[in-house]
């Protein structure tokens, strides 16, 4: 899963939403990746191993909102995190530059990375926003991942066993980019 999400940020980083310099706003450390995705899942953000930049401490995974271009609108999203009970702790980190190269390395080798990306699928499609009160109240790009596998066949008339591609769609939690900010903003159950 992982390797899925990094990849999938890299795709989304070269088509512009993140910097050479990311400013977050951190609400969360973990050290345990399954911690940070629990608590992600249940008060927002979205989950960055911090290796992935130069300016993160190494080893640990943050919940995070952004990335934002600047500090001025990262200070403004804390400020408003700040309003509520669960962020009293948040902070904006500037996280250098993105150095994606070091943490794949670690978990996989670059040709079985190259064959990911390849079968990857990455849909980014425009929307304008307030549609719903579970959307995005701006305009917003939605994300969308899914691969190519292969169902064996079997025809039994003709005893030929084959093979039909399927595209499925991988189920990632779901996230859109901000366009006004470039904020990466997790989708999350709507109540309303």
């Amino acid at each position: 899963m992982k390797v899925v999400f990094l990849a999938v940020f890299g795709l989304v980083s070269s088509v512009g939403t993140a910097q050479a310099t990311d400013f977050f706003v951190v609400t969360d450390t973990f050290t345990v990746q399954e911690d940070a995705q629990s608590r992600a899942a249940s008060v927002g953000g979205w989950v960055l191993d911090t290796d992935a930049y130069s300016g993160m401490s190494p080893n640990r995974f943050a919940v995070v909102r952004g990335p934002y271009t600047t500090r001025r609108v990262a200070e403004q999203e804390l400020k408003e995190l700040k309003a509520i009970k669960t962020y009293k702790a948040a902070y904006v980190k500037d996280a250098g530059k993105l150095r994606l190269g070091p943490v794949v390395a670690k978990s996989v080798s670059p040709k079985v990375l190259a064959a990911l990306l390849g079968e990857l699928s990455v849909v980014v499609t425009d929307r304008p926003g307030g549609g719903n009160p579970c959307e995005p109240q701006e305009p917003y790009q939605e994300v969308s991942v899914s691969v190519v596998t292969v169902d064996r066949t079997y025809d039994d008339k003709a005893g030929i066993e084959g093979f039909k591609p399927r595209r499925l769609e991988l189920d990632i939690g779901g996230f859109w980019v901000i366009k006004r900010t470039g904020e990466i903003d997790r989708m999350r159950i709507c109540a309303e």
